[in-house]
C-alpha cells in the first residue's frame, strides 16, 4: 500500500487545518481539495475516505481514521481529542508542524548520512583488493586463480552486510518508537536514549499540554481532560500516568496530587507551574505556556538529533574503516616481511 510522507502529511494538515480555521465544514473542504489540480493519488484517496467517511455519519477522527490506512493510531488519537474538545483546527495545526519537523529531520539526517555510506562503499572494495593483491603476489607472477574474483564477491558480501544491519536497527528502531508510544516500560528506556529520549519527552509534553488546554476550554472535567490529554500524546510514560491520574481526580483530589505520583511522566518544574496554576485558577493560561515552550523546546530538540545522529554514524563507519585500512596494512607488512625473506 502506498505511503504518505511526512512532508505529504504536513501539506494534508496545513490544508485541513485553513479550513477548519476559516469555519468550513470538513465535508466541503474534501470536495474542494478533491477538485485541486496535481493531486497526488495517495492524498486523492485519503481526501474521498475522509468525505465518505463524513457522509455515513462517521466522526471527523474516524472517518480520518478509516481513510485507506494513512493515518497512524496517534494521528487519529490527537484528531479525536481536538474535535471533541471543538479545537479542530489546533489539533490539524499541531499534526502539520509536528510532521514538518520529522521531514526537516529526516532530510538532515539523510544528507549528513550520504558522505559516510559514500565513504564505507568505497573502503570496502579498496581494501579487499588491496589485501588480495598484497596476499596474492609471487615473484613468479603466479597467484592464486580467481583471488580477485573472489575478492569483488567479498565486498559484495560484505556491503550487503552492512545494509542488513543498518536496516535492521532501522526497523528496531521503527518497533520501539511504536511501543513506546502505548507502553510505559519501553517508553521509559528510550528517554534514557541521549537526543532521542530529549526529543521524544518534549514533543510529548508539547501535545499534552496543548490537547489538554483544549479539553479545559471545551468545558471538560479535569479527569476526562488529564486522561484525554495522556492517551494523545504518543507516550507510554504519560499515557500511564495519566489514566492513574484521571481516576485521583475523579476520586475529588486536586490535579497536583495525581501530577505528583508520576515524577517520571511529569517534569518538576511543569508540575510546580501547574500546581500554582490549579491554586490561582488560570490552568487554561499555563497549559497554553507549557504548549509553546515545548514546542520551541522540541524543534530544538529535533534539530539537534538530526545534527548528531550522521556524526555518530560517520564516526562508527571511521572506526569500520580504520579497521579494514589496518588490516590491508597488516596484509602489505606481510609481502614486505616475504619480500626480504626471500632476498636473505
Amino acid at each position: 500500500m502506498p505511503r504518505l510522507s511526512p512532508r505529504a502529511k504536513a501539506l494534508i494538515y496545513s490544508n485541513l487545518e485553513k479550513y477548519a480555521r476559516s469555519g468550513m465544514g470538513m465535508e466541503k473542504a474534501c470536495e474542494s481539495l478533491l477538485r485541486q489540480p496535481r493531486v497526488s493519488g495517495t492524498e486523492r484517496r485519503l481526501y474521498r475516505g475522509l468525505l465518505d467517511g463524513i457522509q455515513r455519519g462517521r466522526s471527523i477522527g474516524d472517518a480520518l481514521g478509516g481513510a485507506g490506512g494513512f493515518v497512524i493510531p496517534l494521528e487519529h488519537e490527537v484528531i479525536v481529542a481536538a474535535e471533541s474538545g471543538g479545537k479542530l483546527e489546533k489539533g490539524f495545526a499541531h499534526l502539520a508542524e509536528y510532521f514538518r519537523r520529522i521531514d526537516r529531520t529526516r532530510k538532515k539526517i539523510l544528507k549528513g548520512l550520504a558522505y559516510p555510506l559514500f565513504l564505507i562503499h568505497l573502503a570496502i572494495p579498496v581494501t579487499t583488493l588491496a589485501v588480495t593483491a598484497f596476499r596474492s603476489f609471487r615473484l613468479d607472477g603466479e597467484g592464486p586463480e580467481g583471488g580477485y574474483l573472489a575478492a569483488l564477491q567479498n565486498s559484495g558480501w560484505a556491503m550487503l552486510g552492512v545494509w542488513v544491519v543498518l536496516l535492521v536497527v532501522l526497523f528496531v528502531a521503527w518497533v520501539f518508537a511504536r511501543l513506546g508510544r502505548t507502553s510505559a516500560a519501553v517508553d521509559r528506556l528510550l528517554r534514557w536514549i541521549p537526543l532521542l529520549g530529549k526529543a521524544r519527552r518534549d514533543v510529548a509534553m508539547e501535545r499534552f499540554s496543548q490537547v489538554f488546554e483544549i479539553f479545559l476550554l471545551a468545558g471538560r472535567t479535569m479527569s476526562e481532560s488529564l486522561s484525554g490529554a495522556a492517551r494523545a500524546s504518543g507516550s507510554g510514560l504519560i499515557r500511564d500516568a495519566g489514566i492513574r491520574g484521571s481516576s485521583i481526580v475523579a476520586a475529588g483530589d486536586p490535579l497536583a496530587h495525581a501530577l505528583l505520583e508520576s515524577p517520571e511522566a511529569f517534569p518538576d518544574d511543569f508540575t510546580r507551574g501547574m500546581i500554582v496554576a490549579e491554586e490561582s485558577g488560570v490552568l487554561d493560561r499555563e497549559l497554553a505556556e507549557w504548549g509553546r515552550y515545548y514546542s520551541e523546546s522540541a524543534a530544538e530538540a529535533m534539530d539537534q538529533l538530526a545534527e548528531w545522529a550522521p556524526k555518530l554514524f560517520y564516526w562508527a563507519i571511521l572506526v569500520l574503516v580504520g579497521g579494514l585500512i589496518i588490516r590491508a596494512a597488516l596484509a602489505y607488512r606481510d609481502l614486505i616481511e616475504g619480500l626480504l625473506n626471500f632476498g636473505g
